[in-house]
């Protein structure tokens, strides 16, 4: 199922070195195909996503490093929150609807931010340990990531940008596929927003690893990778698609990437007028 210079770690979890210091953990077997970050740096580590917990992500990560872990999910969609009690250390985005979500001190998402009443699955409460305000610089020794709020497939979506070293953990902002703007809570006045955003801090030659996967014309997986251009033709497609005043189900973003729609999601363009 892997593609050349991607491992088992077991018979469920892939890894991948995507780049010096950062293992992909992937989930091929899931259909959703998750890929999680191990992000490492010389004093800590960070785990960006936690998969949607049909395995502990935790104990594959304790097997590939010694290094304190702090984990950060990009939003808390089921499949990116799945593995986060396995977790002692967890940070979350300052974000007004993650404090919303804050019972007694226990992380409890809305069934609409959580949507685990897809798959049948049950969140499990977690307690934050750290809240990180958007746009600050995560210092895990030798590695600085900015956290950017990224919203557009959901308002509590993150990613981390790597400017040093090039690289744009995108979660599921963009990746290879059909991307999720069908859903409650998406919207498509953030997303292009966020395209706009996001172009000025990227360059050109950064690499934008996202959160799902698909299987090459070999059907073979490995972590996706995307460019900047990809958002760049986000932006353009979403334009484009405002422009037009249709509202389709579907529409074509490039040749890697489409978007699936709702009429909820056009609802902030229409606000606007």
């Amino acid at each position: 199922m892997l593609c050349d210079g991607v491992t088992w770690l077991d018979d469920w979890f892939a890894v991948e070195e995507v780049a010096p210091g950062v293992i992909a953990i992937g989930e091929p077997r899931f259909h959703q195909i998750n890929w999680n970050y191990l992000i490492l740096g010389e004093r800590r580590a960070l785990m960006f996503d936690t998969g949607p917990g049909v395995r502990d992500i935790s104990k594959a990560v304790r097997a590939l490093t010694t290094l304190p872990v702090m984990a950060l999910p990009s939003h808390m969609h089921f499949d990116h929150t799945g593995g986060l009690s396995g977790f002692s250390s967890i940070a979350l985005p300052d974000l007004s609807v993650l404090r919303a979500c804050m019972k007694d001190g226990w992380l409890m998402p809305s069934d609409d931010l959580y949507v685990g009443y897809w798959e049948g699955m049950t969140w499990v409460p977690v307690k934050p340990t750290h809240w990180l305000a958007i746009g600050s610089e995560i210092d895990l020794g030798g590695r600085r990531l900015t956290l950017l709020h990224t919203p557009g497939h959901s308002p509590d979506s993150v990613s981390l940008h790597d400017k040093a070293n090039g690289l744009l953990f995108a979660a599921d902002f963009v990746y290879p596929g059909k991307l999720y703007a069908q859903i409650a809570n998406s919207d498509l006045k953030s997303y292009l927003d966020t395209a706009e955003a996001l172009l000025p801090q990227v360059a050109a030659a950064t690499a934008v690893l996202s959160a799902h996967g698909k299987p090459d014309v070999q059907r073979l997986h490995r972590a996706p990778r995307l460019a900047r251009h990809d958002i760049a033709d986000l932006g353009n497609s979403l334009r484009s698609l405002k422009a037009s005043g249709q509202r389709p189900a579907a529409w074509p973003v490039n040749d890697r990437m489409s978007l699936l729609l709702s009429d909820e999601a056009f609802r902030s363009w229409q606000e606007a007028g």
